[in-house]
This record gives C-alpha cells, structure tokens and sequence, in this order.
C-alpha cells in the first residue's frame, strides 16, 4: 500500500509538472506597425552645369495620397531564418500615406520578446477570385478593378510651374525583406513601434531629374525603384 502510494504520487507530480510547463504563457512583447511618408515634395536639384530646365521638363512633384495593397507582414528574430518568422498580419490589407504626414497604424500584435533583426512584407496583387470579392468593397474596390493595380498613387506635378494632377498606378509584386539596423529588442510586455517609412523622392527621380508619372516610358524606372523606397525604423 505505502508503495502504491508512492507511485501515485510520482505520478500525480508529473503530471502537475507537465500541466505547469506547457500552460506557462510565453512571454510577449507588443508590435505597432504604422505607415509614413518621408516627405510629400519630390524637388529637382538644379546643378551648376545644368541650371535651366528642360521645355516642359518636371520641375517638383507633390504627393497627396500613396496607397499600397499588401500582405503577409512577419517579423523575424535574429536566430531565424525566412523560411520560419512571426505572423503580424496576413492580409490582405491597404499601407496608406498622405500629404498631412500624419502615419496610419497599419497592424498590432503580440509576438515573443526577444531580439529581432528582419521585417517581411509582400507587394499584392489580387487574384481574379479576389478582386470578384472585393469589388465592391469600400477599402480595396480600387485595386479590385479589371486591371487589379497594386500600387494607386495621386499627386500634382508643376511643368513650367503649371500643375497637372495625376494618379500613378502599378501592377508590380514583390516580396520584401527589410533588415533592422541595428536589431530590435523587443521587450516583455513593452509595446514598440516600428514605422514602414517610404520616401517618393527615391522612385520620382533619376538622377537629378524628376520623372513624369503620365509618362509610361517611365513607368519600368518608377516600378523598380519603389521596391527600395520603404525602409523599416524604430520609432
């Protein structure tokens, strides 16, 4: 009897212990992800062996609204590889700036504190099926279109300081890895925010001209560069 007593209490202990490790909640750290705009003016800079514009060359840009569709946004800590990483959100969603340099909040979530080195997102494009369910839909109607753009971009551009309203759109996709620098320290129970900043000076300009966005010879140089125009910061 005293053995059998012995014996259930061992196991009893173990599976008290067993119950006490797997329920113990991982310790997390929360994540704000928000959308911003560097600076809305895209500006010529004027050389002193080129001081004069062109006839109807661009002279500035003015950005009013940059939208995005996007999807799968993950974070990655330092001992991971791409293939693994930390689901924030799934998608699809819409990364919106503005002209008021106010920034958008584009995800929250909790993830494992601990040290983190990557951030990935991708540039979406909707499926045939998709863009059939978001049609009508208030947010995404606009990429859900016939020609299911990725990128909607609204501005003014001055040519011989008139201005000309435009809107730039894109089909381009693309998965994005952008590195921390330095890494993050994400800490338990701390919420940290993490700004997904894009900068249309990058993707407007070659070299020290100001391209056209109605222009579509244009359009392969602009597509590009707008894939290393978003940088990831700690804010």
């Amino acid at each position: 009897m005293k053995k059998l007593s012995i014996s259930i209490f061992i196991t009893l202990s173990v599976i008290l212990l067993a119950c006490s490790e797997s329920s113990s909640p991982e310790k997390n750290a929360k994540v704000e992800i928000i959308a911003e705009i560097s600076n809305p003016l895209v500006t010529k800079t004027i050389s002193d062996d080129n001081p004069n514009l062109a006839l109807n060359e661009v002279d500035s840009i003015k950005i009013s609204r940059i939208r995005i569709l996007m999807s799968r946004l993950k974070l990655y800590r330092d001992i991971e590889d791409t293939t693994q990483g930390r689901e924030i959100k799934i998608g699809p969603f819409i990364y919106e700036v503005t002209q008021s340099g106010n920034f958008f909040v584009l995800a929250e979530g909790s993830v494992p504190a601990g040290i983190y080195d990557k951030l990935k997102f991708e540039f979406h494009r909707f499926s045939s099926s998709e863009a059939t369910q978001f049609l009508n839909h208030p947010v995404f109607k606009d990429f859900a279109n016939e020609e299911r753009y990725s990128f909607i971009i609204d501005g003014i551009y001055y040519t011989e300081n008139k201005p000309n309203n435009f809107t730039y759109r894109s089909k381009t996709t693309a998965n994005l890895l952008l590195k921390f620098n330095p890494s993050l320290n994400l800490k338990e129970e701390t919420k940290t925010q993490i700004s997904l900043q894009i900068n249309p000076n990058l993707f407007f300009k070659k070299s020290e001209s100001i391209l056209n966005p109605d222009d579509p010879k244009n359009s392969n140089d602009i597509d590009n560069a707008i894939q290393s125009s978003i940088k990831a910061i700690k804010k």
